[in-house]
């Protein structure tokens, strides 16, 4: 399966799976996402679905335009698709699909699972996208991995993981430095400060029920590694991130392992550095 993260961060997010016969997408928060899926030749014949992890609008923002020009059903838990019809972000006549955690569904030839996520929205969920041959695993907005989503996890072939913040950054207002200073796109030119400062109730919000830290994340690809081959980084916060920081710590965590690190960021060239593809 080839996996392409289109979008990654606050400003929107938006994932393609697919094979040959049969594609989805993982959330719709970019924008003019059918002609966007288009001009990068991905197929649109074959979609089979959209799969919303949650209601927030960085999720789902082209969620009712997409719906109506790929006439596919919307995949999600209970929770989320009542928040989706109730807020008027999906067509009301639009088919749902509720999907129960752990039970799979079908879409086309691919299947769907869904597994628990905490985050602070109605009913959030990551995805297990199975085709046959490959599993790609999407764990987006949580901030915690539990030990069933590392189990689940650790069953794919590849894993989107999200890594948003950096917890000395989240503390002081100012990054580590970079071990090198790779051109990450941040532009820092040794400048240490946050882009903007965060109120403390936004950074208790994030830390205590929004996202997961660099720190939580590299836990997680430690043992992730020693079985998925691949891992892409995302949602990395625009304020309290830098791509060479998530970078350098998932590629210590994963050590010796083998395992593909990529890193999807939200800097100043949208489509070249947030856009990240692999193949399964």
């Amino acid at each position: 399966m080839d996996c392409v993260l289109l979008a990654s961060g606050s400003k929107g997010n938006c994932i393609y799976v697919g094979n040959d016969t049969d594609s989805i997408v993982i959330d719709a928060g970019l924008g003019y996402l059918m002609r966007t899926l288009q001009s990068m030749r991905l197929n649109t014949d074959n979609l089979r679905g959209l799969c919303i992890t949650h209601e927030h609008s960085d999720h789902v923002r082209s969620a009712k335009a997409f719906v109506k020009a790929a006439h596919v059903p919307v995949f999600g838990s209970g929770g989320t698709l009542d928040a989706l019809r109730y807020g008027n972000i999906i067509p009301a006549t639009a088919e749902r699909v509720i999907c129960r955690e752990h039970v799979p569904v079908q879409a086309g030839g691919l299947k769907i699972t869904t597994f628990r996520a905490y985050h602070d929205a109605a009913e959030p969920t990551g995805f297990v996208i199975d085709d046959g041959d490959s599993r790609i695993g999407i764990c987006l907005d949580t901030h915690e991995v539990s030990d069933t989503m590392k189990t689940i996890l650790s069953a794919c072939d590849a894993v989107v993981l999200e890594s948003n913040y950096c917890s000395e950054a989240m503390k002081s207002d100012q990054f580590p430095e970079c071990e090198v200073c790779r051109a990450c796109g941040a532009e820092c030119q040794g400048n240490r400060c946050v882009l903007r400062v965060y109120p403390r109730y936004l950074k208790d919000r994030i830390r205590n029920d929004g996202h997961l830290s660099n720190e939580n994340s590299s836990a997680c690809i430690a043992e992730l590694s020693k079985d998925v081959g691949i891992i892409a980084l995302a949602h990395l916060s625009e304020n309290y991130n830098r791509p060479n920081i998530a970078r350098e710590m998932a590629l210590a965590a994963a050590g010796e392992s083998g395992t593909e690190i990529y890193v999807s960021d939200q800097l100043a060239d949208y489509r070249e550095r947030r856009l990240v593809r692999f193949e399964v």
